[in-house]
């Protein structure tokens, strides 16, 4: 028998890494058309600024460490994308080039570049600038604002300026659960998306279109994203923020911020979460516990991307003990089977 020698994996599949990524690509350039028809141009050049610094830095990082850069290699168009949809519109440039160059600097290339992330790039570089710049990163624009692209945001005012156009800025709804007020928001409009709030995460009516197309498409396993969201609606429920029914403050709660936004794009890196199905549930339902706690208690109303990088940390963990505990049963199993056989005989 003629045996051919190749490396691992020896199973392969028609999808490929760059097939898979590109599906994600997509869905986000769909979003970022979105954030044109809201905020015009200047949503486009801060999604493509992003976008570049990603590339440039991940090329550079890839050089130094005598690596050649892989073309087929979407992951820092991902990041830049994610990172810039995750800002309001009126963010500034070298804030985005800030958690872009810390995202792929600081976080990706020195724990090894792509598929050996350990913590979530695009996570860490937008709660780095959050930390940073938490004015300019947590005050929005309303929807259909005249935005310049070379505004800048002004901490003396609070507001975006360009010339002598001075555009107020808002807090997100999730601002106004974290002081335990009601947001005043109509649901339909969050829905669609007409709020203030992050570039790419207000409209829910696409994002969970974003989120059944990954899932159909099998981009992404269904073990992450749905206990993620089921965990955070029941905490939502049974735990109101809001003086009224547990019903209202679920639909708020799951409709501000960057929850839905994070469930479909973040919680759903296939490097920095576990990988055995049940380890996932396990992984989703405790990022989702985590992301509602520091809502509850954290210093900023937006904490998806801080629990993503918390929950980052026990992945491996969670793989390694669910694994103990299949193995156990497998070992019950066979001494069952064992048992039975010796019965027979």
């Amino acid at each position: 028998m003629k045996l051919d020698k190749r490396p691992a994996p020896h199973i392969r599949f028609q999808d490929t890494n760059t097939t898979l990524m590109l599906d994600v690509v997509i869905l986000l350039l769909v979003l970022c058309a979105l954030a044109y028809l809201f905020y015009g141009l200047r949503a486009l050049a801060v999604c493509g600024f992003s976008v570049a610094v990603a590339v440039v830095s991940d090329v550079l990082c890839s050089f130094l460490r005598g690596k050649k850069a892989n073309v087929r290699d979407l992951s820092p168009v991902i990041t830049g994308l994610i990172i810039a949809l995750a800002m309001p519109a009126t963010v500034s440039y070298y804030v985005v080039a800030a958690a872009v160059l810390f995202a792929i600097v600081v976080v990706k290339h020195p724990f090894g570049g792509t598929g050996n992330n350990v913590f979530n790039p695009a996570a860490a570089g937008f709660s780095f600038a959050a930390i940073c710049w938490p004015l300019q990163v947590f005050m929005y624009p309303m929807p259909f604002a005249a935005l310049d692209v070379a505004g800048t945001f002004s901490y003396k005012l609070q507001a975006f300026v360009y010339g002598d156009t001075v555009i107020k800025l808002f807090q997100n709804p999730a601002f106004v659960l974290k002081l335990g007020g009601t947001p005043t928001n109509d649901i339909t409009e969050m829905i669609l998306g007409n709020y203030p709030g992050p570039m790419g995460a207000t409209n829910i009516l696409v994002l969970l279109t974003c989120l059944i197309y990954l899932l159909f498409r099998r981009t992404i396993r269904w073990q992450l994203p749905i206990p993620y969201l089921a965990s955070c609606a029941f905490m939502a429920f049974l735990f109101p923020r809001i003086g009224t029914n547990g019903i209202q403050s679920l639909l708020y709660e799951m409709m501000s911020g960057m929850l839905l936004f994070g469930a479909v794009f973040m919680i759903t890196d296939p490097a920095t979460s576990p990988k055995r199905d049940t380890s996932l549930v396990i992984y989703g339902i405790f990022t989702g516990i985590i992301t509602m706690l520091f809502r509850y208690f954290g210093g900023f109303e937006e904490s998806m991307s801080f629990a993503v990088l918390f929950a980052n940390v026990f992945a491996p963990v969670i793989d390694r003990y669910n694994e103990s505990i299949h193995r156990m049963i497998r070992r019950k199993n066979l001494e069952v089977r064992k048992a039975k056989r010796a019965q027979k005989a």
